[in-house]
């Protein structure tokens, strides 16, 4: 017989209660599954991603879309071009599908909770990329030529990471935290612009609850 993890039935309970609480204010979670997982499909083939990734296989997805997009300003293009695309395959049920809130509804297993946070994450920060960031992006040589920054880069995704899997609570600090990280040592090795694009990146990826947060120009 499977024994029944109590903790677990508890954290989910704890997720539920939070998402009941928080889908009144303005997260709708009226996502159509069958269109959401199409949608899904299509960008991965378009991408030359496995089909059979879904938002449970984010860490596997957004590399590869990285890796792509980052080469140089046709393949950027070609990227927003398809993310474009999955938005549109959604319609109006795009900001439903994407919330972490309708993820989170849907989960048994507390070890993807992250997963919804991040893929959740992805879609925005795709959006900014590719829309308020795109001139940004695109006429900073340093967007296609990061080598050098991967190793700060992964520095600050790593202690979001464990902020995040420490205290899901905090997400707020945590989100702030971060922010700084990816500010601060753009600006250091590329220039201010590049700061101010790094950190509102990471504000847009994952500050939904967290209106008071702001990225400046730092002078």
């Amino acid at each position: 017989m499977k024994r029944i993890n109590i903790v677990s039935i508890l954290f989910i309970f704890i997720i539920k209660k939070v998402i009941s609480n928080n889908i009144n204010i303005n997260y709708p979670i009226d996502c159509p599954e069958g269109t959401f997982l199409y949608c899904q499909h299509a960008f991965n083939k378009a991408m030359g991603i496995d089909i059979n990734l879904t938002w449970k296989n984010i860490s596997q997805i957004q590399p590869t879309v990285d890796s792509y997009m980052l080469q140089n300003v046709d393949n950027y293009i070609d990227s927003c071009q398809k993310r474009r695309d999955f938005y549109s395959c959604l319609g109006n049920k795009y900001t439903a599908c994407i919330n972490r809130y309708h993820l989170l509804n849907k989960i048994d297993d507390p070890s993807l909770t992250l997963s919804a946070y991040l893929y959740s994450a992805f879609w925005r920060g795709f959006d900014f990329s590719c829309n308020g960031g795109l001139t940004t992006a695109i006429y900073s040589p340093e967007t296609f030529n990061q080598t050098s920054l991967q190793n700060d880069i992964t520095q600050c995704q790593k202690l979001l990471l464990n902020d995040m899997k420490n205290s899901l609570n905090n997400i707020c600090l945590n989100t702030q935290s971060y922010m700084k990280c990816m500010q601060d040592f753009y600006i250091q090795r590329i220039n201010l612009q590049m700061g101010w694009f790094a950190c509102e990146k990471a504000r847009i990826q994952f500050a939904d609850d967290c209106p008071d947060l702001r990225c400046l120009v730092i002078q």
